[in-house]
C-alpha cells in the first residue's frame, strides 16, 4: 500500500496515470495535506483504522505540515521507505531529502514521459525486495 501526500489533484492524477503507464499496480491512499499524512501514519481520527503504507510518496510543498516534517516521521519506528516526488530541482533539497532517508528523489518534469520514466526507475530500483511483491509492474501479454 502506497500513501500519497499531494495537495494538488492534477499532480496526484498525473502520479496515478503515470503508475498506470509504467505498468505499476498498487493500492494507493492519497490525502492533500502534510497534516492529515500525520495522522493517517499514527492512525488518528479520521484515519483509525488505516493500514501501515508500504511505501510514502510525499511532496515537499505541503499546507499545514511541509513534506519535510512528513518525511521525518516516515523515518520513526517502524520505517517506511519514502520517495520525493517534487517541483524542486534545487540541488540542496534534493541533498537534504536523501540526508532524511528518501530512496528517491523524482522531480515533477513538465514532460509527461520523462515524468513516467523517472516514477518507473525509482519502483524498480529503490525499493526494499520484499516490497516488489506488493507493488509490482503489470506483466502485458
Amino acid at each position: 500500500m502506497v500513501l500519497h501526500v499531494e495537495d494538488d489533484d492534477a499532480a496526484a492524477y498525473l502520479f496515478r496515470v503515470a503508475l498506470e503507464d509504467a505498468n505499476i499496480t498498487a493500492v494507493v491512499y492519497r490525502v492533500s495535506d502534510g497534516e492529515q499524512a500525520l495522522a493517517f501514519l499514527r492512525n488518528l481520527d479520521p484515519y483509525r483504522s488505516a493500514p501501515r503504507p508500504q511505501l510514502a510518496v510525499i511532496d515537499l510543498n505541503l499546507p499545514r505540515i511541509d513534506g519535510w516534517s512528513v518525511l521525518e516521521e516516515v523515518q520513526k519506528d517502524p520505517p517506511v521507505p519514502a520517495f520525493v516526488v517534487t517541483t524542486s530541482t534545487r540541488h540542496a533539497d534534493r541533498v537534504k531529502a536523501f540526508s532524511l532517508g528518501a530512496r528517491a528523489y523524482v522531480t515533477k518534469s513538465s514532460s509527461f514521459d520523462q515524468f513516467v520514466q523517472e516514477i518507473k526507475l525509482a519502483f524498480a530500483q529503490k525499493l526494499p525486495e520484499w516490497l516488489h511483491d506488493e507493488i509490482k509492474p503489470i506483466t502485458k501479454r
